[in-house]
């Protein structure tokens, strides 16, 4: 995992993704557009090199590797 480009903001996003369920929402939550948060998502599963979100219609559903990250990402905000 190459986490030298891992940002806070990255974090952030992620973690609003999580609470949400969703980029829209996570989007709104943090006051970004929904391309944004979007964006930032996938740089982050890029930088990680894994996807942190199932894909199921429109909803993002937090997979084994989100739930791992998803305590680490809250303690370090």
């Amino acid at each position: 995992m190459n986490t030298s480009r891992l940002t806070l903001r990255q974090l952030q996003i992620f973690v609003a993704i999580a609470n949400s369920g969703g980029t829209t929402a996570g989007a709104d939550a943090l006051a970004l557009s929904q391309s944004a948060t979007s964006a930032a998502l996938i740089e982050l599963e890029n930088v990680l090199g894994t996807q942190l979100f199932d894909r199921v219609g429109k909803r993002l559903i937090l997979n084994d590797s989100g739930r791992a990250l998803l305590p680490n990402a809250r303690s370090v905000l």
